[in-house]
């Protein structure tokens, strides 16, 4: 039904309605004038009934049943009708339809439904085939009065009903040929109509289809009735939306592949089959193809596990990924990787080769530079000291003189040492020795280094590390580290403050936090005390003799050993103060990415 055309489904509609409306009807009012015909026979057999008893009555007495036979089937004659006279008990005892030798052969009459239900005052009817005669009968009986019987008899009258169907057949054939006709004429008016119906109908596909071929003209408006006007009209109307909206797409298209194909960075677009759905330009030139990459996959394109492997992790449901390439020859590029709304991945290339060669070139000249200072600065420091201890002769000033240049010595002895293991840390982090450490001795060396200046400022330690907590470090870095949070938890906290060090685990890192009691940190600073010589206070950094280096020192330290570090300040609930936190893995696995939270964020677990 599905498959069939508009028309035809709309033709065998029409059909189906016809012939209920027409058939219905037609087998009810068959029925009803089948019921009327056989009740109007009926009646005409009682009547005629009442004339063969009157004539019965008249004619009596009978000499005997010879008598009485021959005049039942003279009676029966002329009233074209079968007339039987049976006993009380149900034997016949004459018939208009049987000889009389043969009457004695005839069945017994007393069950016949006719002759139960005859009375004298009531007369009987039934409708049934009779054996004897061989044809339906409509059979009316009452009971009558015989003078050569003590007891009444049943006067019995048949008549067949061939004559019922003969008038029935008559008035069928006329109803059936009116009702062809009837159907023959709805059935051709049908399928005018729905010729008519369809034509509107496929204008409206043809239109449509020419809307999908983006044909958006005004070809015609339908007078087809006011429904398909309207139709009509809400169909241009909507092709004039729909060109209008292509038009802006088409714009906003043209316009964004413009500033794609003219981007610096290399743009690619995964699908959710892992394979390149698109590319710009300068995409092309990274993977050294353009067109050529068009449904590949990353790893067949680039030639880079890396960078297969940072799709992978978009497709298999991470939100972003970023990760530094080393495409060789000196190119390297920071790849960020997005998962976007249709299930593919949004993969952009940054070229830092250029920032990072003159990263390199500072990293070298810093470490030339402190190299080559610490020999003049180590000698400075002990002459200063020689001349400080020894049995020189000198004034008050000379020697305050000598003071001040021991001390600023000391401090850039302290910046460049700092320097040198700031570079080592950013050439060679695989050179640390990562194993398992237990935290709680690695942090009682630490403090050691800082318990003098704890003790000149009378500041306590509430040491809250779980007792034989485990984590993989490497034990000098993470001396260093807690000595460098230490030391600047005491430059910055009041005098008689407390600093609060403790640790909370999950099943796969440690989270460690140092806690001071100092200003706190204004938000504009929290995102770059991390950076190398960056100071919240110059004057009052360099009067608490800070080198600038050791929170950077701390960053790449625990970077190294896979972990993450972020300040909070203030903490929750409190106005002032800082709190440091840092990671460490509980097992061998690198941690997923080096990113830190924003300063002043959530540690991604409680402390």
């Amino acid at each position: 039904m599905k498959n069939l055309k508009f028309r035809n489904r709309l033709f065998i509609a029409f059909c189906g309605v016809l012939i209920v409306a027409t058939v219905l009807p037609g087998l009810y009012m068959y029925q009803s004038l089948k019921r009327e015909i056989l009740a109007e026979s009926t009646q005409k057999a009682i009547d005629q009934l009442e004339v063969i008893d009157w004539l019965l009555e008249k004619d009596q007495p009978f000499l005997s049943g010879r008598s009485l036979d021959q005049w039942c089937t003279e009676t029966g004659e002329k009233l074209n009708c079968r007339i039987t006279i049976i006993k009380h008990g149900g034997a016949v005892i004459a018939d208009s339809s049987v000889a009389r030798q043969e009457l004695r052969y005839l069945e017994n009459h007393s069950d016949r439904k006719e002759i139960r239900a005859a009375t004298a005052d009531q007369p009987a009817v039934s409708v049934r085939y009779s054996d004897t005669t061989k044809q339906r009968l409509i059979y009316a009986a009452r009971q009558v009065q015989s003078p050569a019987h003590s007891r009444p008899v049943y006067l019995r009258a048949a008549y067949p009903v061939s004559s019922v169907d003969a008038r029935l057949q008559t008035y069928t054939g006329r109803f059936w040929l009116a009702l062809a006709a009837i159907l023959a004429l709805t059935f051709g008016l049908s399928i005018y109509l729905a010729r008519r119906l369809e034509q509107p109908i496929y204008k409206i596909m043809d239109r449509l289809k020419g809307i999908a071929r983006g044909d958006f003209s005004h070809q015609y408006i339908m007078d087809a009735g006011d429904e398909f006007y309207q139709l009509s009209m809400t169909l241009n109307e909507t092709a004039d939306r729909i060109s209008e909206q292509m038009e802006v797409i088409s714009e906003q298209n043209r316009e964004m592949e413009a500033i794609i194909e003219n981007m610096r960075e290399g743009v690619m677009l995964i699908d959710k089959a892992g394979r390149i759905k698109a590319i710009n330009q300068a995409m092309g030139q990274i993977a050294e193809c353009q067109l050529s990459c068009i449904g590949k996959r990353p790893l067949e394109a680039f030639l880079n596990s890396e960078v297969q492997a940072a799709c992978d992790k978009i497709l298999q449901g991470t939100a972003e990924y970023n990760i530094t390439l080393n495409m060789g020859e000196e190119r390297f590029y920071d790849m960020y990787a997005v998962k976007i709304a249709e299930g593919g991945a949004l993969i952009v290339f940054y070229n830092v080769s250029e920032q990072l060669r003159l990263e390199k070139i500072r990293r070298d000249f810093v470490a030339n530079v402190s190299h080559e200072l610490k020999t003049p600065l180590t000698s400075i420091k002990g002459y200063v000291e020689t001349l400080l201890s020894g049995g020189f002769s000198m004034n008050d000033q000379a020697r305050s003189f000598l003071g001040t240049i021991e001390k600023n010595t000391t401090q850039m002895t302290g910046i460049v040492n700092d320097l040198l293991q700031l570079t080592r840390l950013q050439e060679n982090p695989m050179d640390l020795e990562i194993k398992p450490v237990q935290i709680g001795p690695v942090f009682e060396k630490a403090w050691e280094t800082c318990r003098l200046a704890a003790e000149q400022k009378q500041i306590r330690i509430d040491n809250r590390l779980p007792t034989n907590l485990v984590a993989n470090a490497d034990p000098a870095a993470l001396t260093r580290v807690f000595g460098n949070l230490a030391d600047n938890a005491i430059r910055y906290s009041p005098q008689g403050g407390i600093i609060t060090v403790s640790a909370q685990t999950t099943d796969t890192e440690a989270v460690f936090s140092i806690r001071d009691q100092g200003p706190g940190i204004a938000p504009k600073h929290r995102e770059r005390i991390f950076e190398r010589f960056y100071r919240v206070d110059k004057e009052r950094s360099r009067a608490l003799g800070g080198t600038g280096l050791g929170l950077s020192i701390c960053k790449h330290a625990v970077s190294a050993m896979n972990g993450r570090i972020w300040v909070q300040s203030p903490p929750e609930r409190e106005q002032t103060g800082s709190v440091f936190f840092f990671t460490l893995p509980r097992d061998l696995k690198p941690a997923e990415s080096n990113h830190c939270p924003e300063a002043g964020g959530e540690p991604r677990a409680s402390v």
